[in-house]
C-alpha cells in the first residue's frame, strides 16, 4: 500500500460514509492500514474491486441511495459492508455468512477475531457511546465522579 493508493482511498471513503466518521477521524485511529489488509485478505480480487467501485458512485449520486442500494441491499456487497461497519466500530472482524462464502468464495482470514489490542482500544463504539474501552485508556482518578461528556451519542 502506497501513501496515495486509490484503492485504499476508496476503502477509506466508503468506510467514512458507512460509519458516519470522517476519513481523518478513521485515519486518526491508526487502524486503517490493518483494516485494509484484513479487507483484502478476506475478499477475492473481483469482489474487492466491485465493492470499491462504489466509492465513485458516492460522489456522483445521492449517498443515502447508494448506501442503501449498492452497499447494504446488494447480496454481494451487503454482508461485506456490514462486516466493515462492525470492524470499524468494534475492532472485530465478523465472518461473512455461509451462503455468501458459498457464492463468492471463502478465505482462511474470514474468522471471528479482534484484530489487535489497538483495534479494540480504537473502536468507534467507545466514542459513539461516550465511554472508554474497559481495561484501556483510563480516564484518570475520580473520573467516575464527573458527569460523562456529551459526545456523538448525545448529539
Amino acid at each position: 500500500m502506497t501513501q496515495h493508493d486509490p484503492d485504499f482511498e476508496a476503502f477509506l471513503t466508503i468506510s467514512a460514509v458507512l460509519t458516519g466518521y470522517s476519513v481523518a477521524e478513521l485515519q486518526g485511529t491508526g487502524c486503517a492500514p490493518e483494516y485494509w489488509t484484513q479487507f483484502q485478505q478476506v475478499l477475492s480480487e473481483e469482489v474487492c474491486v466491485g465493492f470499491l467501485s462504489g466509492a465513485a458512485q458516492l460522489t456522483c449520486q445521492d449517498r443515502d441511495e447508494v448506501v442503501r442500494d449498492f452497499f447494504l441491499s446488494d447480496p454481494c456487497h451487503g454482508p461485506v459492508a456490514r462486516a466493515l461497519i462492525q470492524l470499524w466500530y468494534l475492532g472485530q472482524w465478523s465472518p461473512l455468512p455461509q451462503d455468501w462464502t458459498d457464492m463468492y468464495g471463502a478465505s482462511r482470514f474470514d474468522t471471528a477475531r479482534i484484530l489487535s489490542s489497538r483495534a479494540y482500544k480504537e473502536g468507534l463504539v467507545w466514542d459513539a457511546i461516550g465511554a472508554h474501552p474497559m481495561g484501556a485508556k483510563q480516564q484518570g482518578f475520580g473520573a467516575w465522579a464527573l458527569e460523562p461528556p456529551a459526545g456523538r451519542a448525545g448529539t
